[in-house]
């Protein structure tokens, strides 16, 4: 299947690139690496997608204006989000219709990738507003949470199916590269929202003087870019921890470096993201009293541990590996 995720607008270096081999290039046929890839050939996060295809693209629509690439498509995955913000069609080059008249025999499916369009919570937003007549345009929806709490007044407005498509994992090669013996230690993790840090560091070292036990974490230096760190260092170092602390306390996101991590072999603890609850449902809380438990039980039982590391690596399989999400796909298109 010709597959491609096109999306309206991105700041940074980000350039549209497509797929051959499992190894991602330029439109200028260059190897394309980035801050979320380990070369050309590991791609995190989002940018995984079109990697579950030998035809797979991504496409930066503002880098081409009404000039988009001459491809034969399949289905696309379209986002249409900063276009929005002041009312969907006020910028007439980035409209649906472009998109079919461009690729028509492409089904075309509007993905949800970010929660909120606007003012957060507020539906009368026009945003919002132009999200849902963005969505109605397309001929599926989906998105990347489990649940649809968060999207349930776009599924009530608008008249097209929504799919839950999770965002892939490559667990052959985080399993290949980095699924090892491990440090009897902990890796803190921030993610990069202050909002989203929480007590994490207070909880770690609570546990740390408690149980004598070794903490890493990713020094954060003043005046430096949040990811210093390249994407192969970042993992390197945290999945030669036994565990990894995130007590991500907001539910509405999904929670990617949970799938990494269960895909290393490393036991998460903490959080509450939808993917935490998928993968490491025993320590998917910010109750310290139940993660401590938790915990101690982990760390006396090395038993119990396999089973918790055995629970997610089938779980990240089963529900991100690229076999498991390839169909899911497939079957919008297809079914």
């Amino acid at each position: 299947m010709n597959f491609a995720m096109i999306i309206d607008a991105l700041g940074g270096d980000m350039k549209s690139y497509y797929i051959k081999d499992n190894k991602g290039y330029d439109f200028d046929d260059n190897p394309f690496e980035f801050n979320y890839s380990i070369g050309n050939e590991f791609y995190a996060s989002m940018w995984t997608y079109p990697k579950l295809f030998e035809n797979g693209y991504f496409i930066k629509w503002d880098d081409y204006g009404t000039e988009l690439p001459d491809l034969e498509l399949d289905l696309i995955f379209l986002v249409i989000e900063k276009r929005l913000r002041d009312g969907y069609g006020t910028e007439p080059d980035y409209i649906v219709d472009n998109i079919r008249k461009k690729y028509p025999n492409a089904k075309i499916v509007g993905w949800v990738k970010e929660l909120w369009v606007g003012t957060p919570l507020d539906y009368e937003h026009v945003g919002q507003k132009a999200r849902i007549d963005f969505l109605n345009q397309c001929d599926a929806v989906v998105t990347n949470r489990p649940e649809l709490k968060e999207h349930q007044h776009l599924a009530d407005n608008v008249d097209k199916p929504f799919n839950f498509i999770p965002i892939p994992v490559d667990t052959d090669y985080l399993y290949n590269n980095f699924y090892k013996q491990k440090d009897l230690a902990i890796w803190a993790y921030l993610p990069n929202p202050a909002d989203r840090r929480a007590n994490t560091y207070e909880f770690v070292n609570y546990i740390s003087q408690k149980y004598k036990i070794d903490v890493k974490y990713k020094e954060l230096i003043p005046g430096k870019n949040f990811d210093y760190m390249s994407l192969e260092d970042f993992i390197t170092n945290w999945s030669s921890c036994l565990f990894h602390f995130n007590l991500d306390p907001i539910e509405y996101f999904p929670g990617n470096q949970c799938g990494l991590v269960a895909a290393t072999g490393t036991i998460n603890i903490g959080g509450v993201n939808d993917y935490h609850h998928v993968l490491f449902p025993e320590t998917a809380t910010c109750d310290f009293d139940i993660l401590e438990k938790r915990f101690v039980e982990y760390l006396e039982n090395e038993d119990k541990r396999n089973d918790v590391i055995k629970y997610a690596w089938n779980k990240v399989n089963s529900v991100f590996g690229f076999d498991a999400v390839r169909k899911q796909i497939e079957d919008i298109k297809y079914g």
